[in-house]
């Protein structure tokens, strides 16, 4: 591959290839809590919500993997095969690329779960699917501190994270409002 392109090149891909993955992964977030907070649901079918969702996600684990991939080929950096699969051991900024690659697992591990739903059931399924704000977490504050970013994006950080933090205060509100509204008496309360 470094023979095709220069190594200039290569790291404008490494950064255009990380960015996008990370749009990708806030708006699979995102649009995750869309549809569980409801707020689409007379709109957008169930199963095209979840198309949607399911697309987001695979097209962030595939960016990111890529992200990582073109490290090997650029020589801005000297990373290798173990530095982009072992957390914390790579060359530059080891703390932030770390939680990075923490976040590709995590991503991948709950993107791979929603197919195994049925064998492991739903409550656990619903449990690891918690981790996705781990890996939302993790991938904004790799982006941030790790990456070589402009005040555009910066802008786009924040506007992600602030947005996922809304959605998740309001689906948490919902669902406590749901909860509180079935555990009241139908008709007039006896005193």
């Amino acid at each position: 591959m470094s023979t095709i392109f220069d190594s200039e090149t290569i790291w404008y891909l490494v950064r255009s290839s990380g960015t996008v993955a990370y749009l990708f992964l806030a708006a699979s977030t995102i649009w995750g809590l869309v549809v569980s907070s409801r707020l689409l649901k007379e709109i957008v079918p169930g199963h095209l919500s979840l198309a949607m969702h399911n697309y987001l996600s695979w097209n962030a684990i595939g960016l990111t993997i890529l992200h990582a991939v073109l490290l090997l080929f650029t020589s801005y950096m000297d990373y290798s095969i173990v530095n982009l699969l072992v957390p914390f051991t790579g060359p530059y900024s080891p703390f932030w690329v770390g939680l990075g690659i923490i976040g590709l697992y995590l991503s991948i591990l709950t993107t791979l779960t929603f197919y195994m739903r049925g064998r492991i059931g739903y409550k656990t399924f619903h449990f690891i699917h918690y981790l996705t704000y781990g890996a939302f977490v993790l991938a904004l504050l790799h982006s941030w501190f790790a990456g070589t970013d402009t005040p555009a994006l910066e802008i786009t950080y924040l506007a992600t994270g602030f947005l996922v933090i809304f959605l998740t205060l309001y689906r948490i509100l919902a669902a406590l409002s749901g909860r509180s509204s079935r555990h009241q008496p139908i008709g007039p309360v006896k005193t």
